[in-house]
């Protein structure tokens, strides 16, 4: 049976929107990586303002990091996973790594190399012992055991090494949990496509639910934990040197944030094949904004309690943002947020989000080092946010430009050798 050429023609559309790069998700991660170093300069330099105002909110968009790579990282395999019995096969897990190292290791050594040997405003001590608006705690970390830790981003596994090195690098090691541990559970999917009747789509949503429970599980685990440091202050026992911190950030206590972008994914692929229902699919976007609002009560009501549900929430959030933006285009119709987002100087902050995200923190200290910022007034957090932003901006632009790109068009080229 022949499709038809207006079916044709929509299947076209749809592999032009959602195949290769997803127009509005560079964009969204860039805004996220903003909100993130708006949080940390304001909490640091400007604390009393930011309680004020409660700007630190905007830092809570780190969550978002961690859905959109459920999505993006998941999609490919789901693909790949609802075609036919026969050519169903496991994407190669070799580019996979390659593309996955590639990706952050070699931007996250370079910044972090300067960052210690060379400004040597690295965190030798754990920040959460330091006092705010000051460098307290840095300098250059010289005991090789606490160097190699941090070279191979394991350093938030040992409780005398957690946060040291550069502040947010933590959320890499969790990055890094995720990759490990997808080619295994995918590998697993596609073994139950060959053997079982199972449908496709739901073996994807029994694959996704799995981290989902694994992620709800271990932070049913959390106070037990907690209680069994002896800790008490809720600050130290999220960031302090201790197992309980160590425990909530890793990946048994956050894999449900990468499940709700897994199961966004499995959505998105449902709608390419048409296993939507027409109208279903048309009101995907709608039923995903009308979602929007009772989720983010929820979610600032865990966070209000300090919950370790909080961010579990705020992943359901973020995965329906994602569809909000990307719903549209698996339809083949237009995306205006998608479009938006993709504005060049919002794609441009997305594409060189990596280094800022990983240059803003050891930024903000150096010119806090050199009396550049300003004290605790609102005019004064402005003030530290537009500085740090742009001098953030134009660092990251060279490490970007001079070793993340060039060393992943490298990978590129492995990646087609070895297809």
């Amino acid at each position: 049976m022949t499709s038809s050429p207006a079916q044709a023609n929509r299947a076209s559309a749809k592999d032009a929107r959602t195949r290769g790069r997803i127009i509005g998700l560079d964009g969204a991660r860039g805004l996220s990586c903003l909100g993130v170093a708006v949080a940390h300069v304001t909490g640091h330099y400007s604390p009393h303002t930011a309680a004020a105002t409660k700007v630190g909110l905007v830092g809570l968009s780190l969550v978002f990091f961690y859905v959109l790579s459920g999505f993006l990282l998941f999609l490919p395999y789901v693909r790949n996973l609802t075609e036919d019995r026969s050519t169903a096969t496991l994407p190669s897990t070799k580019n996979f790594a390659l593309h996955r190292i590639a990706r952050i290791l070699p931007g996250y050594l370079v910044i972090f190399l300067l960052v210690n040997f060379v400004f040597q405003v690295a965190y030798i001590q754990n920040p959460a012992y330091q006092h705010l608006g000051t460098e307290d705690g840095t300098g250059m970390i010289t005991d090789p055991w606490q160097l190699l830790a941090n070279l191979t981003l394991v350093q938030t596994y040992i409780p005398s090494y957690i946060q040291t090195g550069l502040n947010p690098s933590w959320s890499l090691t969790l990055e890094y949990a995720f990759y490990a541990v997808l080619p295994m559970l995918a590998a697993l999917l596609f073994v139950v496509r060959r053997r079982t009747e199972l449908r496709p789509f739901n073996i994807a949503v029994i694959g996704a639910m799995a981290f989902v429970v694994v992620g709800l599980v271990g932070r049913a685990f959390v106070p037990l934990v907690n209680a069994a440091t002896g800790v008490t202050d809720p600050t130290l026992l999220e960031w302090g040197d201790n197992w309980a911190a160590v425990f909530s950030r890793s990946f048994l206590t956050n894999a449900d944030n990468f499940a709700m972008g897994m199961l966004a994914a499995v959505v998105i692929v449902a709608m390419e094949h048409n296993a939507v229902k027409e109208r279903l699919s048309g009101r995907v976007r709608l039923y995903s904004v009308l979602a929007l609002l009772p989720m983010v009560v929820v979610a600032a009501g865990l966070t209000g309690l300090r919950s370790a549900y909080a961010t579990t929430a705020l992943g359901v959030l973020c995965a329906l943002l994602i569809l909000v933006i990307v719903a549209p285009l698996a339809r083949g119709a237009d995306s205006a947020i998608a479009r938006w987002l993709d504005l060049p100087p919002v794609l441009y902050v997305g594409k060189v989000s990596l280094s800022a995200y990983l240059w803003h923190f050891p930024v903000m200290l150096l010119l806090g080092r050199w009396g550049v910022l300003a004290g605790d007034t609102l005019t004064g957090m402005l003030y530290n946010v537009v500085v740090v932003l742009v001098v953030t901006m134009l660092i990251s632009t060279v490490t970007y430009y001079g070793v993340e790109k060039p060393i992943m068009n490298v990978a590129r080229r492995y990646r087609h050798r070895w297809a």
